[in-house]
């Protein structure tokens, strides 16, 4: 396989492997099981329950409205303790974890109104959440030191835009068509339907979801034609970002295309959006394979990191610089156990709101979040929230440093390889026998080692400089205290005598 495959191989491939050794690892495999076992078991029987006639219909109602009161306790459950306290010891908040969970369930079975609410809380938080994972998921591929290094091979820094340009160009051409059928769709039917303020309003939403989509298209292109120019790493990231979520606006005008009515769902709706939540999961906790590695073997504790300050690496070093970013300090507060915890909860809560698409009705007994209320409600809003935080990014990147040492990192260019048409030109003058490939690999390699002493030369005289000036300074912010006291103590003025 050539580079760019590789490092799109070795990605997807960290993903799952990374993942599935952490999710079934000794510390998480209890959390990942019982999401498991609850999610499978009330989608299987509510497949059957809908396909199959067994029992009596009052006693499947009750178990029914049973399962639903678990699954969604158990969501809380995963969400407040995987938020407020997986970071402490397990023997001190398990226990009132599964209490909890217990004593939830039998609240939600009993006071069923309860329901609804929390299922839309999990539902519209995973929306977001899952946009932001897009985002990661886009910047830890292309600004990752070694993949992201492997992609950018070659590419000087100030040259042209971002890379695979014509793939994200050719996205926002195929999303500006789309965003025209929907338009022209919703104002056909709305000229031909009975005019009332329900038809005025799914009107309205309808028009203002595709002219969020028509920005976002904006946005792409600037991205691609102006801005890119500036910084190719940060706008490859993000315009990547809008090409991984256009598939909701795909699966909008899909709906508008097939022409169905409100009741009438996609039938794989329901699984495709269950398999990325579970890919997300895969993804966000991969990163925290080696960690779950050294945990397990008790070389060391986790979100602990005991090295003494004037012992860091410039990894460590490089890696909390990246970390400053205060959106970081939200997973990093948490924990890994409290990330995964989190995120399963969240999906378990989406996944009882589109468990009515299984089951064809009202899983909730009020009308308030119900199956009509949800039919393309997700990529509505998923369409309407992208460009705005595209925007977000884009005034983060602008004022705040952090964000920036974030979304567009250093990577290795190797900007001494040969331009594309150089190379073609060399290899035809090689073809043609007026030219040496010996002799050229060889001045090839003489470039990178003269970059490479440059380099290094760097570092050598550079970076100590940077170190000894740190050191002084972190030795003079812990002192100063104490220096300025001793400071008053010996010159401050003594108070005149009275006597005088």
């Amino acid at each position: 396989m050539s580079y760019v495959e590789k490092a799109f191989y070795k990605y997807i491939k960290n993903i799952f492997t990374s993942g599935f050794k952490v999710l079934f690892s000794k510390r998480y495999i209890f959390y990942t099981l019982a999401f498991v076992l609850i999610s499978l078991t009330t989608t299987i029987f509510y497949l059957i329950r809908k396909n199959v006639e067994v029992g009596p219909p009052g006693a499947l109602k009750i178990i029914a409205n049973l399962l639903i009161a678990i699954e969604l306790s158990v969501a809380i459950t995963y969400v407040l303790f995987g938020l407020f306290f997986s970071k402490y010891p397990l023997k001190y908040w398990v226990p009132p974890a599964i209490l909890s969970a217990v004593g939830g369930a039998a609240l939600l079975y009993f006071v069923p109104i309860l329901s609804p609410y929390i299922a839309s809380i999990c539902y519209f938080s995973w929306i977001i959440v899952s946009i932001f994972l897009t985002f990661s998921l886009s910047r830890n591929f292309w600004g990752s030191k070694v993949l992201g290094s492997i992609m950018f091979l070659g590419k000087p820094a100030d040259e042209g835009t971002i890379i695979f340009s014509g793939i994200a160009f050719f996205f926002s051409l195929v999303n500006s068509v789309l965003a025209g059928y929907v338009i022209y769709d919703s104002v056909k039917r709305f000229l031909i339907s009975q005019i009332t303020a329900e038809t005025i309003t799914s009107f309205v939403f309808t028009l203002m979801t595709v002219l969020f989509a028509l920005l976002a298209i904006i946005l792409v292109n600037l991205m691609i034609f102006v801005w890119g120019k500036k910084d190719d790493v940060f706008y490859t990231i993000l315009a990547f970002f809008y090409v991984f979520s256009s598939f909701t606006l795909w699966k909008y005008a899909l709906y508008t295309f097939q022409n169905r009515a409100e009741t009438s769902i996609i039938p794989y709706d329901n699984a495709g959006s269950i398999i990325i939540a579970l890919f997300f999961i895969f993804y966000t906790v991969s990163s925290y394979g080696r960690k779950v590695k050294k945990i397990e073997k008790g070389e060391a504790k986790e979100m602990t990191l005991s090295i003494d300050e004037s012992t860091k690496s410039d990894d460590i070093i490089e890696t909390e610089a990246e970390e400053d970013w205060y959106l970081l300090k939200i997973p990093r507060f948490m924990g890994p156990l409290g990330v995964l915890i989190t995120l399963m909860g969240l999906v378990l809560g989406y996944h009882v709101t589109i468990l009515q698409f299984i089951a064809t009705e009202d899983l909730f007994t009020q009308t308030f979040f119900s199956l009509n209320d949800l039919v393309g409600l997700k990529d509505k809003i998923a369409i309407i929230l992208l460009p705005l935080i595209i925007i977000f990014f884009l005034f983060s990147y602008k004022w705040s440093s952090r964000f920036r040492r974030y979304s567009s990192p250093e990577l290795y260019r190797f900007e001494f390889l040969p331009s594309f048409e150089e190379l073609e030109e060399r290899l035809d003058r090689i073809r043609r026998g007026e030219d040496s490939w010996k002799d050229y690999a060889n001045m090839v390699i003489k470039e990178g080692i003269k970059i490479g002493a440059k380099s290094a030369a760097r570092k050598v005289f550079i970076t100590p400089t940077k170190k000894v000036a740190g050191a002084i300074g972190g030795a003079y912010s812990k002192t100063k205290k104490g220096v300025s006291k001793g400071f008053r103590k010996v010159f401050r003025r003594k108070p005149k005598d009275k006597n005088d």
